[in-house]
């Protein structure tokens, strides 16, 4: 059987209050982000299988893993565009710079912070694989300049679901440093948040977010906006190991 051919791998983590899952911790793109595209875009935390970095992660939620602890920090950094290049994108210089705050976070700041990373990436629960296409339309609507082909990715999701504890701490940390990000913006929003604002996503993650919500029960999320013109199937659940996926797929960016 001819394999499906896709761009590349990610793992990625929706991390949502326990009590109530139509709480969310999510990053959203700012306007530095080199994918004009997506710029203001909401999209769960976690990245790619591709880059140095990547040769050691064994499946998907070990790229969730690294991405997550190499991202949210209390220190300020500038990001690199090296990760975009490799996906094909054409980012214009080597680095940006995200928005962060000038603020010293205490020892215990820092600490709780270190524990909530461990207890985050801890996360064993699966939520699905999906395929996601984006046209090359989608990012010329944004960019008449844009040099972007369109390509399919995998994109497997994981589920975090914080108790009550560790939510408040996640709260607490996010408002006293108010970016926990050193690629993007954290923010801690809602469904009701999203949907009134009407706050697209990034990267095609807008289905996968409206299926897990639907699947807490929430109608609302049949509301959730959608970038017209990126379609999205889900194709089972993540697989144990980057082998399973190669036996499967045809990658064409990897480590």
């Amino acid at each position: 059987m001819e394999k499906v051919c896709i761009d590349h791998v990610s793992g990625v983590g929706i991390i949502f209050r326990e009590s109530d899952p139509s709480q969310i911790f999510i990053e959203i793109k700012d306007e530095g982000l080199p994918i004009k595209a997506f710029r203001r875009g909401l999209c769960p935390i976690g990245g790619n299988w591709i880059g140095e970095s990547a040769k050691k992660d064994q499946n998907t939620l070990d790229t969730f893993r690294r991405e997550f602890n190499e991202e949210i920090t209390y220190k300020n950094m500038i990001a690199s565009t090296l990760e975009l290049r490799l996906l094909g994108h054409t980012p214009e210089g080597n680095f940006y710079q995200t928005p962060r705050i000038n603020y010293a976070p205490k020892d215990e700041e820092i600490e709780t912070l270190n524990n909530l990373k461990k207890i985050i990436t801890g996360v064993r629960e699966p939520f699905g694989d999906y395929i996601i296409n984006m046209p090359k339309f989608v990012f010329d609507r944004a960019d008449p300049e844009n040099k972007q082909e369109g390509f399919n990715a995998l994109v497997s999701y994981w589920l975090v679901a914080l108790l009550k504890k560790h939510w408040k701490q996640l709260v607490d940390l996010q408002n006293a440093l108010a970016n926990l990000s050193n690629e993007s913006i954290t923010i801690i929003t809602s469904l009701k948040e999203i949907v009134g604002a009407e706050i697209k996503s990034a990267y095609g993650h807008d289905q996968p977010l409206q299926e897990f919500f639907l699947k807490q029960g929430f109608q609302l999320a049949h509301k959730l906006p959608l970038i017209n013109g990126i379609t999205c199937q889900k194709v089972g659940m993540p697989l144990t190991s980057y082998s399973d996926y190669l036996d499967m797929y045809d990658i064409k960016r990897k480590p």
